[in-house]
């Protein structure tokens, strides 16, 4: 009894503080059910698995169901080393506008200082603004330096988040042709 009172008040709790017209999952084809359970939940927020990237990799990882395949972004060869996990990169439920009016796809950014606008908390340099609209034209090396993989990176060779290094590199062409996500966005 006093464990369905907890669940009873954490559903509603939740529901308090997600928006009427947000409350669905994003993607049609995805239910709330197939992340969040009302019973025996291992995780925050009623989670199927004990974390957020645990529930992520076990569609999208290398054993999911998914054909979108993902691997938590890290770099140990480098000094500092690094790990990004999807939450760092990806709102699991909304598909933010960008800065420039348009709506990122692949649920690329946060809504991190309440302005409805799509934002990653990079490890250099702050909060910044993120665009990433389209899978077939998109474009890295633009003068705002806002692309999906460009807000962040400071020490690449190419696409740089500031005019630092080169930004003609496979201008025009999905970074993820070549840097799989499914294998660290390594070449």
């Amino acid at each position: 009894m006093i464990r369905a009172l907890a669940v009873y008040l954490a559903i509603t709790a939740l529901a308090t503080l997600i928006p009427a017209d947000r409350a669905d999952a994003l993607i049609s084809a995805h239910q709330c059910a197939y992340c969040h359970t009302t019973h025996l939940a291992l995780g925050d927020t009623l989670l199927h698995a004990a974390s957020v990237e645990a529930l992520c990799l076990s569609c999208h990882g290398p054993a999911g169901i998914s054909v979108l395949k993902a691997e938590v972004h890290t770099d140990s060869t480098i000094a500092p080393s690094f790990r990004h996990t999807c939450l760092d990169c990806h709102n699991p439920h909304d598909n933010l506008p960008n800065w420039k009016g348009g709506e990122n796809i692949a649920l690329v950014g946060l809504d991190l200082e309440d302005l409805g606008v799509a934002r990653i908390l990079t490890p250099n340099s702050g909060i910044r603004n993120v665009v990433f609209e389209n899978r077939t034209a998109f474009t890295q090396g633009s003068p705002d330096y806002d692309g999906a993989c460009e807000t962040c990176h400071t020490l690449t060779r190419f696409h740089r988040n500031t005019a630092d290094g080169t930004h003609t590199h496979q201008v025009d062409t999905t970074c993820t042709s070549c840097h799989n996500h499914g294998n660290y966005f390594l070449r």
